[in-house]
Parts: C-alpha cells; structure tokens; sequence
C-alpha cells in the first residue's frame, strides 16, 4: 500500500521557548525516507496561525500528531475540526472519533452496548453520580476527559474516593470516572487502517518486573509514564505466552473499540487482563497516540515486520486513499481485510 511522492505538514503543539518533541523530526525523516517532501508546521495558542500556516504550507495532507493546544489537551478534537472546517486533507481521527474516545464515560457507554468487557463503573458530576451495579474498592479515579494520565489516583475507601472526585471538579474542571482496579496484566494493542479493514498489531505488555515495591499499585499512572528510568522501572515488552484465544479476545474487541468509536489510521487500544479470570477488560482508546519511534505502536509494528518509516508511511497512504490523493493518475490502492482469529 503506496502512495506516490506528496508534500506533508507535520502539524504539531509547540509552546513557546521549549524545544520541539523528538517524535516532530522522527515522523519528518520516516516521511522523507519514503519520498515524500515535508514542511514543518509548529502551533500554539492561536487559531489564526493555525489556518494561516495550514493555508500558506501548499501541503497536499497534513500529517497531525497536535495532541493539545494552547496548553489545554480537550482542544486536540478543536484542531482537527479546523482542518475539517478548513477541508484540509489529514491523518488520523477526526472530530467524530477524537470526541468519541475522549469523552471516557460516552466511550464506556458505547463500549457496553457493542459487548466489549470494561471494568465496572460509576460517574461523578459534582453534583450527584451514577453506577451501575455495586463497585469494589480500590477504584482507580480519574478526570472524564483526561489525556496522560492527569489527575488519576487509585483509592481504597469512600473518603479517599470524595476527596478525588473533588479534586478533579476543582483542578480539571471535570466530571470523574471511577472503574474497579482489575489487578493484572497491561496490555497494549495498535490498530491500523480504516473502518472496512483495521489491523491489529501484535500485543504489547507494560512488565511491571519484580522489583515493583508491593507498596504501589501496578497502574501506568504519571509516575511511571514520565518518571525517571531506573533498573527496577516498569518497561514494554513483548508478550510471547499469550493464548491464540486470549490473543484473538483482545484483538476482536480491539476492532470493536477501533470501529464504535469512528477511530481511523491509526490508534492504541489498552486493556488490562485479570490475573483472576483470565478476561481482557478494556481500558481506553486512544486515537492519534504518541507516535515516537519506541512507543507501544511502533514496538508493536516492528513486530509484524514495519519498521517505523514503513509504520509512518502507512499511515499516510490510509489517509491518502480517504482524501483521494494519488499520484501519476492511479488512485490508491485499497487494502485487503485482515482476518482477526
């Protein structure tokens, strides 16, 4: 699945005064290995210079990996609906899927309808809450429309439950979403493609290790997302002693998650499996995920044989097919449905 040679954007967030993200000049040199000219598109705070330097950039696709703007992360589905209003060609989910998987609450809710597994659950405005059947402590709490984990806490009683909610209602200015810990394994999973034919990459797990102090709980929160790398830190591998059932579980509600939530291009679906019953609980979806060269995704892609470039690459000629872009007169060719077993 190729395109031929197209001039790219890359739309990304940059503050003022910080230095550009590594993932900025790693998606630019995978989209130039693969023959394409790339222009870099930096934005902040105002939207005039979003639609000015979109319009001036004579880019025939925007590559977007813009994850928050004007330092409030809720606006990333903003971004993507200027590019819509704009009619400019992009990567990645549009504002249909962004505020779908954003919203963790309506996610859920889509999710039970379509019998996806999920961990049980309640919902908290400020002003009242709502659940559905009884819920275990600990419950891991966190801000409805969160990104990187911001404001999440594990609590193992109804006083540090009060205290969280009200924490997230202050600061985040939030409803919380409260879900039953499931103690197991994380696992994450990248789904490529479009709605008729998603891809599942093979799974990769956040291994936890042995020197993990029984003292904390085993939750990918802030701390071990963006803490210092020590000897004992969690680290990604990959899972090989995974059942072909247990396997084909996750990838189908993978899918499922992938398509309900109008997801497209590409995405990491997170689950956690429960060291009680064996069951793969969807966690959250993330459309348009941290693409760095040694994220889930792409550890995930080098294990079905695309390296990063080919990885960054397919992405492009998805979205490339979606707008209609070709190159010496010959449409994109469509891609050939992936079985999942």
């Amino acid at each position: 699945m190729t395109v031929g040679s197209l001039r790219i954007a890359v739309l990304h967030y940059q503050p003022k005064g910080e230095p550009p993200d590594s993932v900025v000049g790693q998606v630019r040199a995978a989209l130039e290995e693969g023959g394409h000219t790339t222009v870099d598109l930096a934005v902040d705070e105002s939207v005039t210079d979003l639609l000015r330097k979109v319009t001036s950039s004579g880019a025939d696709l925007v590559f977007n990996i813009c994850e928050t703007f004007a330092e409030d992360y809720r606006l990333e589905v903003n971004v993507a609906a200027v590019l819509e209003l704009a009619r400019v060609p992009f990567t990645g989910s549009g504002t249909a899927g962004l505020l779908l998987a954003q919203d963790k609450i309506l996610a859920k809710q889509l999710l039970q309808f379509h019998s996806v597994l999920t961990p049980r659950f309640a919902m908290f405005d400020g002003d009242s809450f709502q659940t559905k059947g009884d819920l275990k402590f600990p419950l891991v709490v966190k801000p409805a429309r969160s990104d990187a984990s911001m404001g999440l806490g594990v609590e193992k009683d109804l006083e540090g439950l009060a205290r969280r909610v009200r924490l997230i209602r202050e600061e985040y200015d939030d409803e919380a979403l409260a879900e039953e810990f499931i103690e197991g394994r994380e696992i994450y999973v990248g789904v490529l493609g479009d709605h008729a034919a998603p891809e599942v990459l093979p799974p990769v797990e956040l291994d936890f290790g042995k020197k993990w102090s029984r003292k904390r709980m085993k939750i990918a929160n802030r701390e071990v997302k963006f803490g210092p790398e020590t000897a004992g830190s969690p680290r990604l591998v990959m899972p090989h002693d995974l059942s072909d059932e247990l396997r084909g579980r996750i990838e189908r509600a993978a899918v499922t998650a992938f398509r309900a939530l109008k997801l497209r291009d590409y995405a990491r679906i997170d689950f956690r499996v429960s060291s009680h019953t064996n069951e793969p609980y969807l966690l959250e979806a993330n459309p348009n995920p941290y693409l760095e060269a040694q994220c889930e995704v792409a550890m995930g892609a080098r294990e079905r044989g695309l390296s990063y470039a080919a990885l960054v690459q397919r992405i492009v000629a998805v979205a490339a097919r979606r707008h209609g872009l070709h190159s010496g007169g010959k449409a994109t060719p469509a891609p050939q449905p992936v079985p999942v077993h």
